[in-house]
């Protein structure tokens, strides 16, 4: 009895064992919305902000849009980009927005508006030259000492006569009031994916290398003139390596030890 009940005491405290809210990426890395809002930063403080965040990255309260990344990232190979499937996911949702309470009705709310979004943004006749596939798990582009991760939601080829050509896809749930940085946001998403995809195998081209603007249903293409972005960016990873070591954790942090 008394073994029974040591191992229930056992059981009882490892679910009770706290999960960390943090996380700790000792060496530098930034996300491509991590590299857009340093670019639009104003002053130290807020840069200092940026890297301590991509540092000590905090587990999100609340994660939107779960319920719809994958379905849409499944919908861009699709043909007719899964048009009847994305309508029968807009009901359920319709459905469930009607049935819940709360944060669950909010959200399938957003999710009903981000999908229609979708479908209002992509046109197959627009993309019959194209053939989209599912994207490898992720990117990257070491940039001076900084690895800079791109997430694709979808990969692109193109071929013209012999020559095949590649391209990526990335969906931006931009919903929020503050849509003060979109634009940069989308440009620089944009332009790191063209860069991160000049070192593969087939040369990327910058017609489809896209950041694809949900709340707007408007489609950025990379730029062909990207040196001046890409002196931007050469120097903020400079200064973000540079300060890397230094950042200490927010009051709060439970991850890791990090010293």
């Amino acid at each position: 009895m008394v073994v029974s009940s040591s191992i229930l005491a056992i059981k009882a405290t490892s679910s009770m064992r706290h999960t960390p809210n943090y996380r700790f990426n000792p060496e530098p890395q930034f996300s491509v919305n991590h590299i857009a809002e340093y670019l639009s930063s104003t002053n130290a403080s807020q840069r200092t902000r940026i890297i301590c965040a991509a540092k000590f990255p905090k587990k999100p309260e609340v994660a939107a849009y779960t319920q719809i990344r994958k379905p849409l990232r499944e919908a861009l190979t699709k043909p007719d980009f899964g048009n009847a499937d994305l309508g029968i996911l807009v009901r359920e949702l319709d459905a469930k927005s009607r049935r819940e309470k709360g944060y669950k009705r909010d959200e399938a709310l957003r999710c009903a508006k981000a999908v229609r979004s979708f479908q209002g943004t992509f046109n197959p006749r627009s993309f019959s030259q194209c053939e989209i596939v599912a994207a490898p798990r992720e990117l990257f582009k070491k940039i001076e000492g900084v690895r800079v991760n791109v997430a694709l939601a979808a990969s692109v080829t193109a071929t013209m006569g012999d020559t095949t050509n590649a391209g990526g896809i990335v969906l931006l749930y931009a919903f929020s009031a503050d849509r003060s940085a979109i634009k940069e946001r989308l440009a620089t998403t944009a332009a790191l994916v063209l860069w991160a995809l000049e070192s593969g195998q087939m040369e990327p081209l910058p017609r489809l290398c896209m950041a694809v603007d949900l709340a707007d249903q408007k489609i950025f293409k990379a730029s062909s003139s990207h040196t001046r972005f890409r002196s931007r960016v050469e120097e903020s990873c400079k200064e973000i390596r540079a300060r890397w070591q230094l950042i200490e954790p927010p009051s709060d942090y439970d991850g890791p030890d990090w010293q």
